[in-house]
């Protein structure tokens, strides 16, 4: 069963599970409001580091809090071929993800696709338990999110993540190419 979830209950199973949280993101870009003027800073040649960003910063901090007590945090993000503008954006910040003790591995669209991972969605798998499905609108902004502990849909999503993980290669290996 999918339960719709607020944005405040997203954040308190984010910030309370309890040994695993793994991410897949699928999309080219997001248009988040809040980021908006510091993408247009990357663009433009100026970025400014994530942890001196006001709504950056909380999450290296609670991805260091969470790592400091042994919870690993980790995700898989689609990258084009050749990488979008905001994709480029997401790897010159992976350092300061690392750093604060996420592990962050791309894997090709192409790739994606060849090993049947779901490119319409993304989503967390938190404990291998539980899995928050994340929908966008046309825009690129989030249409909802919603949580279910159906032991059928989260053992297909535990194989995803296995199959993600096991094909994505690093931000530098990205990068490089």
């Amino acid at each position: 069963m999918l339960t719709q979830i607020s944005q405040d209950e997203f954040n308190r199973l984010l910030a309370t599970f309890s040994q695993s949280a793994f991410r897949l993101e699928t999309r080219a870009a997001y248009k988040l409001g809040y980021e908006r003027a510091d993408f247009e800073r990357f663009l433009a040649g100026s970025p400014v580091p994530p942890p001196e960003l006001d709504w950056w910063r909380p999450w290296l901090e609670q991805i260091a809090h969470l790592t400091a007590e042994g919870k690993q945090v980790a995700r898989v993000r689609v990258v084009d071929e050749p990488p979008t503008s905001y994709q480029k954006w997401e790897i010159w910040a992976t350092a300061w993800h690392a750093e604060a003790g996420e592990q962050i591995r791309y894997i090709r669209r192409s790739r994606a696709v060849e090993a049947g991972l779901p490119l319409d969605y993304d989503w967390w798998l938190l404990d291998g338990g539980r899995l928050i499905v994340i929908r966008y609108d046309m825009d690129g902004g989030i249409a909802g999110k919603t949580l279910t502990d159906d032991p059928g849909t989260v053992a297909r999503h535990c194989a995803l993540r296995d199959l993600a993980v096991r094909y994505a290669t690093t931000a530098g290996e990205i990068a490089a190419a």
